[in-house]
């Protein structure tokens, strides 16, 4: 697995687990607790963000180098 795609589900679960941490906080009431969720939902929500579009420049860049690749074959 890539590196890159790795750090997406580690953004996927952190966001997880701050959104959860920010619900049971809720229910306990717990003013620290639901804060430090939700600053763990946001840091999710931005190295989710950060990989995510690293991942589609990479993929634009190689969906252009393959149509190239396509174009220059069908002109032989």
């Amino acid at each position: 697995m890539p590196p890159d795609d790795i750090a997406v589900n580690v953004g996927n679960r952190t966001t997880e687990v701050g959104a959860a941490a920010g619900v049971l906080s809720w229910l306990a009431s717990g003013n620290w607790i639901g804060l430090s969720g939700v600053l763990i939902a946001i840091a999710g929500l931005v190295v989710n963000w950060y990989f995510q579009r690293r991942r589609d420049r990479r993929e634009r860049e190689l969906h252009a180098a393959r149509l190239a690749a396509m174009r220059d074959a069908c002109e032989l």
